[in-house]
């Protein structure tokens, strides 16, 4: 009931009598939507704080605020250092001025819309949310409601109060549902009307759960106070708001991880019954060994009896290799093929087990009520706020395939960075043979060894970016970091390489 008339009018009475007299000495910004206003003289100091942030909409009276170093504004100075003259409420209206002289700062508490104005002789010159231009065009004086408050306005408004004074809001019109005001005969309402007043007027002030304040439900916990009901809930609805968004932010992070390996498994399934469906390459292989005699090195193509269909086939050939060797390379695909499904199938099955747990985490987040216990978990788990990386600053390129990750140096004192300082020394190092190119990383998986298939996606990735990128065919020589290492003077990028094998790959960039 904090926006509604009757309160916001016992608000005020206390205002005006802590703030007549005080001068404006502090008006500033260091959070979007909230103002600080202190107050002041040589003996006391009074603080409003207005957080107008549409999901709050509330003020609060700090005993002292300490004002942020950095990203604070300054805002209405043209109001500083003047006295406050008095603090009104407009009739009937869910709004209250503080006066400065000629000038007034208007809290138009409307919930969601609240806002702050500055007018100069009934005319607003400045607004605090600026999103809400149309407060521009407020006349403040016509805030006022004019209501004539007897019997026969009451009749004419069918007995109904809220009618009448639509100030008195929707919780009001629920308090006199729920005490059967409009079952009452017509003859008792215009007391029982006087009777709802006198109620608003001087009722003390209760205390909710939710958190809420009323001046109609009682309640055992309650306060005379206005300045103290505000306080209270500010704090309550604050700390629950915030809590909440927390909460929220935490578990909206991990159904979007969750969305994220579903897709993966959906694309992952996808690409096994592919590579499961394909022909293997080894029976391709078999079929060339057997025709070995009728065959020379130079041919693109050859058309040989499939023994496996009885039907001809047409198998695509490198022509700078001997037919021997196109099927050796044939027998290599094969055995990838293999590593390549059974990786699929761990990829997926490793994705399976991480939603079950996330999914799990989340309905641990939902039970948590106090915001102590969240924090702790979300820090036990991982899952609080981090430090965003700048990945502008990052020396690399970073790609992931069937679940390993690919690291591609930038340039040549990148690729220093990457293979020096990143690089671990059992990750796997890549580079284009004999030419100048990036350094690329494979990621090490504890317990795993490195699968072929990922070998040669690493070796295409780091042709692709050296001088032999245009070739049909280039030779990467790959090792573990540890058998890389650098002279002293070399030029950026160039190292010495102790240990190596040799991958022939057609150069090929990753998505």
């Amino acid at each position: 009931m904090f926006h509604n008339y009757f309160f916001l009018k016992r608000l005020v009475k206390e205002l005006e009598e802590r703030l007549k007299g005080l001068t404006l000495l502090e008006c500033f910004s260091q959070n979007k939507d909230e103002l600080i206003l202190g107050f002041g003289d040589p003996n006391q100091s009074f603080y409003i704080r207005a957080n107008l942030d549409p999901n709050v909409s509330l003020l609060s009276f700090p005993e002292d605020f300490a004002r942020a170093g950095k990203n604070s504004v300054d805002l209405f100075t043209d109001l500083l250092d003047k006295e406050i003259t008095g603090v009104s409420a407009f009739k009937y209206e869910r709004s209250f001025q503080v006066e400065l002289g000629e000038d007034a700062l208007i809290f138009k508490m409307h919930a969601r819309r609240a806002n702050i104005l500055h007018s100069i002789n009934n005319e607003i010159v400045n607004i605090f949310r600026k999103n809400l231009s149309q407060d521009f065009e407020i006349l403040p004086t016509a805030l006022n409601q004019n209501i004539e408050i007897s019997e026969s306005a009451l009749v004419d408004n069918n007995y109904d109060p809220t009618s009448l004074i639509p100030a008195l809001g929707k919780e009001t019109r629920l308090y006199l549902e729920q005490t059967g005001y409009y079952e009452k005969q017509d003859v008792k309402k215009w007391a029982l009307f006087n009777q709802l007043l006198s109620q608003l007027e001087s009722n003390p002030i209760y205390l909710h759960d939710g958190p809420s304040i009323s001046l109609l439900n009682g309640s055992p916990e309650n306060t005379n106070s206005a300045v103290s009901a505000t306080n209270w809930l500010y704090n309550k609805t604050v700390r629950n708001f915030y809590f909440e968004k927390e909460k929220s932010q935490a578990i909206n992070k991990l159904k979007q991880k969750i969305k994220k390996s579903e897709n993966y498994i959906s694309k992952t399934k996808t690409k096994l019954r592919q590579v499961e469906n394909a022909r293997s390459p080894d029976e391709v292989a078999n079929i060339l060994m057997a025709n070995l005699n009728s065959l020379q090195t130079g041919l693109s193509k050859a058309v040989l009896h499939d023994f496996y269909t009885d039907e001809p086939i047409e198998i695509k050939l490198n022509r700078e290799l001997s037919p021997q060797k196109n099927a050796e390379n044939l027998y290599r695909k094969a055995k990838n093929r293999h590593q390549e499904i059974d990786s699929l199938k761990e990829n997926i099955a490793a994705k399976e087990k991480l939603i079950d747990k996330l999914s799990r985490q989340i309905l641990r987040i939902d039970e948590i009520s106090d915001t102590k216990e969240l924090r702790k978990y979300l820090k036990d788990y991982g899952l609080g706020q981090k430090e965003k990386v700048k990945v502008e600053h990052l020396p690399y390129h970073e790609f992931e395939y069937d679940g390993w990750q690919i690291l591609l140096g930038k340039h040549a004192k990148a690729n220093d960075e990457l293979t020096l300082k990143v690089a671990n020394k059992n990750d796997l190092w890549l580079h284009a043979k004999d030419v100048a190119g990036s350094h690329v990383v494979v990621r090490q998986k504890p317990g795993q060894n490195y699968p072929i298939h990922i070998i040669e996606k690493a070796a295409a990735l780091a042709a692709a970016n050296s001088k032999r990128k245009t070739d049909t065919l280039c030779p990467v020589i790959y090792t573990q970091k540890k058998f890389v290492r650098k002279m002293k003077g070399a030029p950026a990028g160039q190292v010495i390489v102790e240990k190596e094998e040799v991958v022939m790959v057609e150069p090929k960039t990753l998505n």
